[in-house]
């Protein structure tokens, strides 16, 4: 009797209060929500900005390989100022060491070493930025490409030029020249490091009756492809 008395006192106002206001009492393990303190991955956009970033850039084409630099710096959403700079050998894709000089190994018909620095600003275009993740982030880019190119002698009048003497008679020119480029950054960009892939055309004319390499096969362009890997780091 006693306990139906203590339920009748604890559960009747709740009954009384329900049927007054017309309120459905709350059960006992109602869940409780509430917003959080951060906005959860998705509410503000997925994309990371990198505003800078720099490193290294290692080059490949049919002259070679090369090594350089780049910095970039973001100037509104999706777009992005490229400053590069590169140095590569340049000579005729046929050159193998075929002949002797004394007991040296040469190349039949060289004449000169040919050495080219590309520093290139350029203006950089991400492609699907809305519909790509941003582990893969393909871009396009064009810009301008003045050229540093470095010739020394190989063998002239009969004498050989050994590789590091030869720079003490360098003949240095400079040429206008543009680039072209398509590629892709890949991997996470919240980890603050950047590596990329990069098809590049250079066009570097270099004019007249151009520059030899091997004898009577002269170079009168300076470009071509070049595969660019990039690593480095953003922040």
């Amino acid at each position: 009797m006693t306990i139906l008395v203590v339920v009748v006192i604890v559960v009747a106002p709740t009954i009384v209060r329900a049927q007054i206001t017309g309120e459905t009492p709350a059960p006992d393990d109602s869940l409780i929500i509430f917003e959080p303190a951060t906005p959860l991955i998705g509410e503000e956009g997925d994309q990371k900005v990198i505003p800078n970033a720099a490193g290294l850039d290692i080059l490949f084409s049919g002259s070679g390989w090369g090594i350089g630099g780049f910095y970039q710096r973001l100037l509104f959403e999706n777009a992005t100022f490229l400053f590069n700079f590169a140095l590569s050998g340049r000579r005729n894709t046929d050159e193998f060491e075929n002949a002797w000089y004394g007991s040296i190994p040469v190349v039949s018909n060289k004449v000169n070493r040919l050495f080219m620095i590309p520093i290139t600003a350029a203006f950089q275009y991400r492609l699907l930025a809305e519909s790509l993740q941003e582990s893969f982030r393909p871009y396009v880019y064009a810009g301008i490409s003045p050229t540093i190119i470095l010739q020394t002698p190989y063998i002239q009048d009969g004498i050989y030029y050994e590789f590091f003497q030869s720079f003490s008679y360098t003949t240095t020119h400079f040429r206008w020249g543009a680039v072209f480029g398509i590629g892709s950054m890949f991997g996470d960009p919240t980890e603050g490091n950047v590596m990329g892939f990069t098809i590049r055309y250079y066009t570097i004319p270099f004019g007249g009756e151009g520059l030899e390499s091997i004898q009577g096969v002269p170079i009168t362009n300076f470009g071509g492809v070049f595969l660019t890997l990039s690593i480095g780091t953003a922040w």
